[in-house]
């Protein structure tokens, strides 16, 4: 053991540490950095750690201390934020703090204890940053890919994204029931502020879309920029950027954007209008559906009142072209039938004297008259005639006829 080494008790060192430190810093100091794990207790008091973050994605904070901001103190700051339209304090902010450094020796934990912020340095880092973001979603191409997406016509089913049974949750109900149009509403009860409210935005955008509405509306009523920087947060913008549904925005502020707002299909000032939009579109569409149904009613008579004088005209061309059919045909119905009657007597005069020849033929080849000239017909007894003497034999009766009768006799 070094005899010259001091020997301490942790009592001792712990406040000599304190000693030091006063010394060291007699006054408060400007710290910057980002809010990390915050806390707030019911005791009113707030607890974080403010941190440097890593260069490296995924790395430890390079250095990181422990930073109380008591109830009193915390009512100041919000206050100071909210007076200066900066966003209230949460995780991941850029902030610059004023704090004095104190060493607690029955724990033996060196803490800042918070005494004030700078709200301009906030705002800085904060307007920084939407630049960056928004000039790295340029680059990625995906600043326009949400606008770039068609509205179906007409955008009836509609995904909401609000916290249902807030005044922007009214607002935008009301404003569709007044309309009397038929929209189907798929509402997604989100938080749109405070602790965690980016993440629910994003992951209510992705279940409202898997659901294949019209267009998904993301709402919120009215605030000051801090209530609504919620809307700047990278993961909200990748979010509407990813879906392949068309997302309007109606974040309730007059004067800014947020990234929402750039990344989005249509932006719009409040849930109020957002919802008017939808409205109008669709009232439009009706309007266009009735007028080409006034359209097609007035082609289809002008249609009908041409059909008709095409039709009357046609049937007094028939009339006339049938009654002169007729007189042509009825002249050579009359020409023909003189023709037939010539020829029909002619021809039966012909036929007449014909008739005569075939007559005289006939009663020339008569029998009678062949026999009344001296002619006979001789046969054999079973009436067959006989042509030849060969076929005659002693004894066979034959039969004679002559012009006044017949003669039987016998070959000797």
């Amino acid at each position: 053991m070094d005899a010259e080494l001091p020997v301490l008790s942790i009592s001792r060192l712990g406040a000599l540490v304190k000693e030091g430190l006063s010394t060291l810093f007699p006054d408060d100091v400007w710290v910057e950095g980002q809010v990390s794990n915050l806390r707030t207790p019911r005791s009113g008091h707030a607890y974080f750690d403010l941190i440097e973050p890593s260069d490296e994605p995924g790395r430890p904070p390079t250095a990181a201390f422990s930073v109380a901001l008591w109830k009193q103190v915390r009512a100041t700051v919000e206050r100071t934020l909210t007076e200066a339209n900066g966003p209230p304090l949460v995780d991941d902010l850029q902030v610059r703090v004023r704090v004095r450094l104190d060493f607690y020796p029955p724990h033996g934990r060196l803490q800042l204890i918070m005494n004030g912020i700078d709200p301009t340095f906030t705002l800085g880092r904060l307007a920084a940053e939407r630049d960056r973001l928004l000039g790295q979603l340029v680059e990625e191409g995906l600043l326009d890919r949400n606008a770039s997406l068609a509205v179906p016509q007409p955008a009836l089913r509609i995904g909401l994204a609000t916290s249902i049974g807030s005044a922007a949750y009214a607002d935008f109900h009301n404003e569709l029931e007044r309309s009397g149009v038929a929209f189907t509403l798929l509402e997604r009860d989100t938080r749109v502020q405070g602790e965690g409210s980016a993440s629910d935005i994003a992951e209510g955008l992705r279940v409202l879309s898997s659901h294949q509405p019209d267009v998904i509306a993301l709402v919120r009523g009215g605030g000051s920029a801090a209530d609504l920087s919620v809307f700047d947060a990278e993961v909200v913008a990748r979010a509407i950027a990813a879906v392949a549904t068309p997302v309007f925005t109606g974040i309730g502020h007059e004067i800014d954007r947020s990234v929402a707002d750039e990344v989005a299909h249509s932006a719009f000032k409040t849930p109020t209008a957002c919802a008017a939009a939808l409205v109008g579109t669709a009232l439009a569409y009706r309007d266009r559906i009735d007028s080409l149904r006034v359209a097609i009613g007035q082609n289809a008579r002008r249609a009908i009142e041409k059909s008709e004088v095409l039709r009357s005209d046609l049937a007094n061309r028939l009339v006339r072209a049938a009654g002169s059919s007729v007189r042509r045909h009825s002249d050579l119905l009359a020409a023909q039938q003189a023709r037939i009657a010539r020829s029909s007597t002619s021809s039966i005069r012909r036929q007449a004297e014909w008739l005569d020849s075939l007559a005289a033929r006939l009663r020339a080849l008569d029998p009678a008259r062949v026999l009344a000239r001296g002619w006979s017909v001789t046969r054999h007894s079973d009436g067959q005639l006989v042509r030849s003497t060969t076929s005659l034999s002693t004894g066979n009766g034959l039969v004679t006829l002559v012009a006044d009768g017949t003669v039987n006799s016998t070959v000797d």
